[in-house]
């Protein structure tokens, strides 16, 4: 079958040809914290079929976004982001700011996963921090290395942590999204570590809460003095709700 194309002389155009099939850089979101299976990547693509995904990363081969590796633990092979995937990375940054305007509440068919808020830190570091950290969610381990002029955010264990973090998916969720509860640490967040408390504490204040929002036609009108001080800088809104985003 032949493959769809703009037939258009323009960048844009171009890099639509090769990533604007549904599901692609869902695939490319998913690989940007390290190689996956292809169950695993099945399992985190909830809606696509076998058959599809199996048809995508052919494409993503062939145009060298991705590339098979020897998985790690039982063998096998398992997919990567090549150089030219891990370039698209701006544009998934650039989208998911865009798409964080336009949502509020998770619907009830929507689906969520705490990997997907682990990926939109990766562009809401605040920087300025240094800090080695494991953070368990649901059983899986993630990795946060925190050096002052950037984060690295992926899969995997961390070497010598300073501060190592079990909790469920959801309570991270809340804390990477809501800040840090006047309470304390919530219930269920268990931390290891001299000072664990305090390094989770500043794990979390390292991040913006969300994206800078995009005031829409009619939303603008008088300011209030502090917003007024606040001119020239983009507000941070949070969807009233502790959704993944």
């Amino acid at each position: 079958m032949e493959r769809r194309t703009y037939n258009e002389f323009c960048g844009l155009a171009k890099a639509l040809d090769v990533v604007g099939e549904r599901w692609t850089l869902l695939v490319v979101r998913n690989l940007l914290l390290g190689p996956l299976r292809y169950s695993e990547l099945l399992r985190g693509l909830p809606g696509i079929t076998t058959n599809l995904l199996a048809k995508r990363l052919k494409e993503m081969e062939e145009n060298g976004l991705v590339e098979r590796v020897r998985a790690p633990g039982e063998g096998g092979s398992a997919y990567r982001l090549a150089p030219l995937g891990e370039a698209l990375e701006p544009v998934v940054h650039a989208l998911g700011r865009w798409g964080w305007n336009r949502m509020t509440r998770p619907g009830a068919d929507e689906h969520r996963s705490v990997e997907w808020l682990f990926v939109a830190l990766r562009r809401r570091y605040r920087g300025g921090a240094s800090l080695r950290a494991e953070v368990v969610a649901d059983g899986v381990p993630y990795r946060f290395v925190l050096a002052p002029e950037r984060a690295e955010i992926a899969r995997g264990g961390v070497e010598g942590p300073e501060l190592r973090v079990r909790a469920p998916g959801m309570a991270l969720a809340a804390l990477f999204l809501h800040g840090w509860p006047a309470e304390g640490a919530p219930e269920g967040v268990a931390v290891e570590g001299e000072g664990g408390e305090a390094r989770l504490r500043a794990l979390v204040e390292a991040f913006e809460r969300g994206d800078p929002r995009v005031e829409r036609p009619g939303e603008g009108g008088a300011r209030s003095p502090r917003h007024a001080a606040e001119a020239g800088r983009s507000a941070i809104e949070v969807p009233p709700s502790s959704e993944f985003a």
